[in-house]
């Protein structure tokens, strides 16, 4: 339990408190709006309307749930922090194939450079079932590969030899898409995800101000509604693409606004962790305190000190960076406070609404308390926070290449933290003898 706050979740809260009363009319459809720029599709957000109330569409359409599992179900939640955060991600994922939590996977949400890896978790999934999804099994089918691509090639630079491309129709986010397709996701289509795991992908929405969903079976927001992927051939990667699309690298996906039903302006979508960088929302509502909720945070943090020597780009820079930092702070507080109430009532038998069970862990975490299975954790499996003499939570975001010695650190990280997060608030999940587990390669 470093453990988290989640926001509120689009298709949970609003379910609870809007979308069980009567549906208000939906807003009378404009016409598409124009290219981003256009005055009427920067501001005129049908979810913010004069800024006073928030304005849910109604429509009934909802995700489909997963099925239960055989035991209690989790729930992950992975950040952004571009291939700092997927690779960290996929050790964390690792840590729940060796606790055995990962079969038990039924809701899985993510941001930016944590959707990759989520992404590649998805696409992995029905061979990991096949292979009861035994750590060996994730090495091989999920860490292996972006490792291998990620320390082999630069994401960066493969974007940058096909900017040509972008003379015509084709953006810079359209090009993000495709090399995902070509390194880890195969041209995947979100209808042929496995529906074990309702697995959600989140970027921003500039034109309504809230989070945007990529699910296997529906795709917006409670602004506008939700809209069917089905026949869409919809893939994977644009989801990830927008998920992961930081404003000024990326131009915003700009989608058909006709599936939804509350549509006014085209829905034109940003990097999530411009909205939340945690990957939380999507799971806060009190409807999923019933999941173990494991939550990962490779964001950034503030740095001290000026941004830069220009005056006024300094510190928009800085303004930012505390923006992010507020909202993040609150998501992680307010977790953690649902997490102690949990904690008083133990570790089994049914919560309370306002209580919730599970860890929440940053790359910066730092376990100072003397927990006793902490201690052997830390003596069976020393921890690793730096790598060439700097902490691994200060590795720069980006999508470049990473040396194998790197790659290999951060998953080993997000590995360990999982572990120490288990060993001092869920010690009954871990096994007893420690050693019967196998750290990933360092």
């Amino acid at each position: 339990m470093t453990k988290s706050r989640h926001g509120e979740d689009t298709f949970t809260r609003h379910t609870e408190d809007t979308f069980t009363r009567p549906a208000p009319p939906a807003p009378t459809p404009a016409p598409a709006s124009g290219p981003p720029g256009d005055p009427a599709w920067a501001v005129d957000s049908p979810a913010l309307g004069t800024g006073l109330t928030v304005r849910p569409c109604g429509d009934p359409l909802r995700p489909a749930e997963p099925p239960p599992a055989n035991g209690t179900p989790v729930a992950l939640a992975l950040s952004g922090g571009g291939f700092r955060a997927t690779l960290s991600s996929l050790g964390f994922i690792r840590l729940l194939a060796d606790t055995g939590l990962l079969r038990r996977l039924r809701y899985s949400s993510s941001v930016s450079g944590g959707s990759i890896a989520n992404a590649c978790l998805a696409t992995a999934w029905p061979a990991l079932r096949e292979r009861d999804f035994t750590p060996a099994a994730v090495d091989d089918l999920v860490i292996a590969p972006v490792v291998d691509r990620v320390s082999a090639h630069s994401l960066k630079r493969a974007l940058l030899r096909d900017v040509w491309r972008t003379l015509g129709p084709t953006t810079r986010t359209d090009l993000l898409a495709r090399r995902l397709d070509d390194w880890f996701l195969g041209q995947t289509e979100l209808e042929d995800l496995d529906p074990q795991v309702r697995w959600i992908v989140n970027a921003a929405n500039l034109t309504t101000g809230v989070r945007f969903t990529f699910e296997r079976d529906v795709y917006g927001d409670y602004s506008i509604g939700l809209a069917r992927t089905a026949g869409t051939g919809l893939r994977l990667s644009r989801a990830v693409s927008a998920s992961a699309a930081v404003p000024g690298a990326f131009p915003p996906v700009v989608l058909d606004d006709a599936p939804f039903p509350c549509a006014a302006h085209r829905p034109a979508l940003l990097d999530g962790g411009i909205y939340d960088n945690t990957g939380l929302e999507a799971l806060d509502s009190d409807n999923y305190r019933h999941t173990f909720l494991c939550a990962l945070n490779s964001g950034g943090l503030l740095r001290p000190g000026m941004y830069g020597r220009v005056p006024v780009i300094r510190d928009l820079a800085r303004a930012n960076s505390l923006l992010y930092r507020q909202s993040t702070a609150l998501r992680t507080r307010a977790t953690v406070e649902r997490f102690r109430r949990g904690a008083a009532l133990g570790p089994v038998g049914e919560l309370p609404p306002g209580a919730r069970r599970g860890i929440l862990v940053q790359l910066s975490t730092d376990f100072a308390f003397a927990d006793p299975l902490l201690h052997r954790w830390r003596a069976t499996f020393p921890e690793h926070r730096a790598h060439d003499g700097r902490d691994l939570a200060l590795v720069p975001t980006v999508f470049d290449r990473l040396t194998p010695s790197l790659c290999r650190a951060l998953v080993h990280r997000g590995w360990w933290l999982g572990g120490a997060g288990l060993a001092s608030y869920h010690p009954e999940l871990l096994p007893s003898d420690l050693t019967t587990l196998r750290p990933p390669q360092q």
